[in-house]
């Protein structure tokens, strides 16, 4: 059993979506606003919020960072009527594991959420200090004292990484490098290169960067934002 937390402020579609979601016996609460979120995922061990992006006080795109900040381990859909390309891949830029669009069948939004289920897992505890840190303001990287010196490009990579429970798909990282440049892929793989053969120079570890064939890319340890 899930439990889902739907952010939907069209309260007769949020009802019809939960009960669809309760008959799968996934344990399910819906909130109307940005406000009511917050107070219930400070009062809970919520597994998926199903996000819409319209929201009377707060717009989606701001709450979506947020929330990876505040609550990592939790997997965020969104479901939306902002069909547009670079909304997509801006949800996901943010940290949204899924961005699906309106109108949607539930049973299909149902396997999303049990695929999400399945991918994100359990709840980790937090990480440990004096681990894989990353220094937001300074764009550095540290690990047990050492640190480097990142790029704008490293940083923006490993913060993406960072915010996401899923791998991250390559095509959004192109997309954030430039996705109308032939070469982008290209310059994907040679940043990758460089970011592992410096954190083993300047750390004296291995990156712990997975590349998963055909899902794009994701962190296999904890890292801290500072």
């Amino acid at each position: 059993m899930t439990k889902i937390l739907i952010v939907e402020d069209n309260l007769e579609y949020a009802e019809d979506m939960a009960e669809f979601l309760t008959e799968l016996e996934h344990d399910v609460l819906t909130t109307s606003s940005a406000g009511d979120m917050w107070a219930a995922l400070s009062h809970g061990n919520i597994d998926v919020v199903v996000l819409d992006l319209g929201l009377p006080d707060e717009d989606g795109f701001n709450v979506i960072p947020r929330m990876r900040q505040l609550y990592p381990q939790i997997g965020v859909l969104v479901l939306t009527g902002r069909v547009a390309f670079d909304s997509r891949i801006l949800g996901l830029r943010l940290g949204a594991d899924h961005y699906l669009t309106k109108p949607i069948k539930f049973p299909e939004l149902a396997a999303h959420i049990e695929a999400l289920d399945r991918r994100v897992g359990p709840q980790e505890a937090a990480p440990e200090p004096g681990k894989w840190t990353l220094r937001v303001s300074a764009r550095q990287l540290e690990l047990m004292g050492s640190v480097i010196a990142l790029t704008e490009k490293e940083f923006n990579f490993l913060h993406l990484l960072t915010i996401n429970t899923r791998p991250v798909p390559r095509d959004v990282i192109v997309a954030g490098m430039g996705g109308d440049d032939p070469d982008a892929g290209r310059r994907v793989d040679m940043l990758v290169y460089r970011l592992r053969k410096k954190a083993k120079t300047g750390l004296g570890q291995d990156l712990p960067l997975r590349s998963a064939y055909g899902e794009g890319y994701s962190l296999s340890a904890s890292f801290n934002l500072s």
